[in-house]
C-alpha cells in the first residue's frame, strides 16, 4: 500500500486584513487570497502574519480555516488589519488601508521559522514592508526559506507604500516576479529602466536571476518568460473587462501550485489564466 502524495507546502507572508464595505466585510490581503487559490489547486497553504486580540482577529482565524488555510499568526497589541472600501461616483471602488495594524508588527516567531523551513514556495509583496518592524521580519523569513523554494514576488503596489529600495531588496530575494503593465511602468520609472515591456522583462529576469517573469496586460493577455528562454503567451479575446480585483492573486496561486505539481510552463500558464478568468466572470457586473 502506497502512502498519500505529499502536497506542496506554500506560504503566504505579509498582510492580512478585512475588507470593510458599506454593507459587508470579507477576508482580504493578497497573501490570504493567493493561498485560497493555491489550496484550491492542490497545495497545503500556510499564512504567516499577525492579528490583534480582537473579534476581527478571531474571525481571521475562522475564515482561514474555512478556506483550508493553516494560520501561523502572532497575536499583537495592535488591531487586526482593515481596509475601508468606498464606492466612487463613477461606479468603481476606492480603498483606504488603515495604518498601525497588527500586520505592521509581525514577529519572527518559532512557529513562523519552523514553517518557513518546510516551504516549497513563499509568496510576498511590497505592502507588508511599509513599516520597519514587519519589513525586517519578512526579509529575514524569506532569507530563511530553503534554497530550492520558489520565492514569488507579486508586486501589488498599494497607495504610496513602496519605494525603489523596497522593490530592489525584494527583487534580489525573488526567483519569480509577477506584475501588470501599470506596475511595470512604475518600476520602470523607479529603477530608471528604458525600453518596451518585451525588452525590460527578460532583462529583469537575467539581472536578478529569476526563473519566471509574469506580466499581465489587463484582460488582454498574459506573458511568462521562463527557463531556457521559453516565452508563453495566453490571450483572452472573449473577456471584455479588465481583470477583476483578486484575479491576479488567483493567477499566482494556481500557477505556483501547477508548477510545484510538475506541470509544464504552458500548462501552468493556461491553468493560472483560467483561474483569473473565472474570478472576472464571477464578479462581472
Amino acid at each position: 500500500m502506497t502512502g498519500a502524495v505529499k502536497k506542496p507546502q506554500v506560504i503566504g507572508l505579509g498582510e492580512v486584513v478585512f475588507d470593510i464595505m458599506p454593507d459587508s466585510r470579507k477576508l482580504g490581503g493578497a497573501p490570504a487570497d493567493f493561498l485560497h487559490y493555491a489550496v484550491k489547486y492542490g497545495a497545503d497553504g500556510h499564512l504567516i502574519s499577525a492579528i490583534g486580540a480582537d473579534d476581527l482577529g478571531r474571525e481571521v482565524v475562522s475564515e482561514l480555516q474555512k478556506f483550508g488555510i493553516n494560520p501561523v499568526l502572532a497575536v499583537t497589541p495592535y488591531p487586526t488589519g482593515r481596509v475601508l472600501i468606498f464606492k466612487s461616483p463613477s461606479g468603481g471602488y476606492t480603498a483606504h488601508i488603515l495604518e498601525n495594524a497588527a500586520w505592521d508588527y509581525i514577529p519572527a516567531t518559532g512557529a513562523a521559522e519552523e514553517q518557513i523551513a518546510t516551504a516549497d514556495a513563499v509568496y510576498f509583496g511590497t505592502l507588508a514592508l511599509r513599516k520597519a518592524y514587519s519589513k525586517a521580519t519578512v526579509l529575514d523569513l524569506i532569507d530563511a526559506a530553503p534554497d530550492k523554494a520558489y520565492k514569488f514576488f507579486d508586486v501589488n503596489l498599494r497607495q504610496n507604500y513602496y519605494d525603489k529600495e523596497i522593490i530592489r531588496c525584494l527583487l534580489e530575494r525573488a526567483n519569480i516576479l509577477k506584475l501588470n503593465v501599470e506596475e511595470l511602468k512604475t518600476i520602470k520609472a523607479l529603477l530608471g529602466l528604458r525600453g518596451y515591456a518585451d525588452d525590460i522583462c527578460p532583462r529583469l529576469k537575467k539581472q536578478y536571476n529569476l526563473k519566471y517573469v509574469i506580466l499581465s496586460d489587463s484582460a488582454k493577455e498574459s506573458k511568462i518568460w521562463g527557463e531556457d528562454n521559453l516565452l508563453t503567451t495566453v490571450k483572452n479575446s472573449r473577456i471584455h473587462q479588465s481583470f477583476a480585483f483578486g484575479a491576479g492573486n488567483a493567477f499566482a496561486g494556481a500557477f505556483i501550485t501547477a508548477i510545484l505539481n510538475g506541470k509544464s510552463q504552458q500548462e501552468a500558464h493556461e491553468t493560472a489564466n483560467q483561474a483569473a478568468v473565472e474570478v472576472c466572470r464571477s464578479t462581472k457586473g
